[in-house]
Formats: structure tokens, C-alpha cells, sequence
């Protein structure tokens, strides 16, 4: 019995298309993804945790490993509710972002803690930073790949390019 996968799968059904895997306690849900891959939804019923993984869809080759891995340190210095992973397996990146429930046992008349809406926006909301993320990465660890750019040229665009954009948006605002 996976009462917890069930509620996240529950949850979240409204909103994507999901393969549950009962045996791994896992999902595939429908993502944003570059190249559509599914985001992973790993539910640990023992901890009261759900963690998804969304992959960075570029192979890196073993020459280029600790290149992205100092990428993905100097990335990860400035995230708050994501990190990067490098390497499990051997020559991926991935974005990972948790949630930590705890135990959520009904209450007396049976209904749940979380109310499944409630449920599904706090886990989606933690997909989509994942999935925003591996979209943010992507071209820097294409490039970090290729030789383009250095990991901490990468890094440094990755990590201004918000504040970018809203230089754009102001000046865009700006009418003189």
C-alpha cells in the first residue's frame, strides 16, 4: 500500500498525464521539458518526501565532466529550491527539486491532511522549478559541452540572466 504515491498520483491526474510505477513508487508525469521527457516523480513513503528529477538533454562526454560539474556548483550556489546534479548516471545533469510532507495520516473522519488540490499545486509548483530550471541550464551546459564557453562564463549568464531580463523589461517600460 502506497497511500502517498496515491495522493500525489491523485493530485496531480488533474493536471498532467502520469505513469505510475507502484512497484518503484515513482511517476512519469507529462512535462514542459526540452525534448519532452517525462519529469520523474520519486515518492519515499518511509521519509514523507517527493523529489522530481527533470534531465538536461545533452550527453556529456567524460572530457567535459568536471567542466559541467564546476558549472553545476557555480549554478548551484544561487539556487534556493533546486540543484543541479552531475553524472548519476555517468554523463547526465539533472535538476532536482524536493518536498518534504511528512507523515500524512488522515484525520479521524478520514479525510485527507492535504487537501488533493492543495497536494497537487504544491507539487507541481515544485516540477515546474525543476523543469524552469533545465531550461535555464540548457544552452550553458550545451555550451560548456562544446568547448564554447567556459563553466564559470556559463555560469555567470545563467546566474544574471534574470536580473537581464528585467533590464529589458524596464527599459521597455522606460518611454524616454
Amino acid at each position: 500500500m502506497r497511500p502517498l504515491l496515491d495522493a500525489v498520483a491523485a493530485a496531480l491526474a488533474p493536471a498532467r498525464p502520469l505513469q505510475v510505477d507502484a512497484d518503484a513508487g515513482t511517476l512519469d508525469l507529462a512535462s514542459q521539458l526540452p525534448g519532452g521527457e517525462p519529469v520523474l516523480v520519486l515518492v519515499r513513503e518511509d521519509a514523507g518526501t517527493v523529489t522530481c528529477y527533470g534531465r538536461v538533454p545533452v550527453a556529456v562526454p567524460d572530457e567535459r565532466a568536471q567542466d559541467v560539474a564546476t558549472l553545476a556548483g557555480a549554478v548551484n550556489a544561487t539556487l534556493f529550491t533546486v540543484c543541479v546534479e552531475v553524472g548519476a548516471p555517468a554523463g547526465t545533469v539533472a535538476v532536482r527539486g524536493s518536498l518534504a510532507l511528512g507523515p500524512l495520516a488522515p484525520v479521524a473522519d478520514g479525510r485527507p491532511v492535504l487537501h488533493p488540490d492543495v497536494l497537487g499545486a504544491l507539487v507541481l509548483a515544485v516540477v515546474e522549478d525543476v523543469e524552469a530550471t533545465v531550461e535555464r541550464i540548457l544552452d550553458a551546459v550545451e555550451d560548456v559541452v562544446a568547448g564554447t564557453r567556459t563553466a564559470p562564463e556559463a555560469a555567470h549568464d545563467v546566474r544574471t540572466a534574470d536580473l537581464d531580463a528585467l533590464v529589458l523589461q524596464v527599459d521597455a517600460l522606460d518611454p524616454t
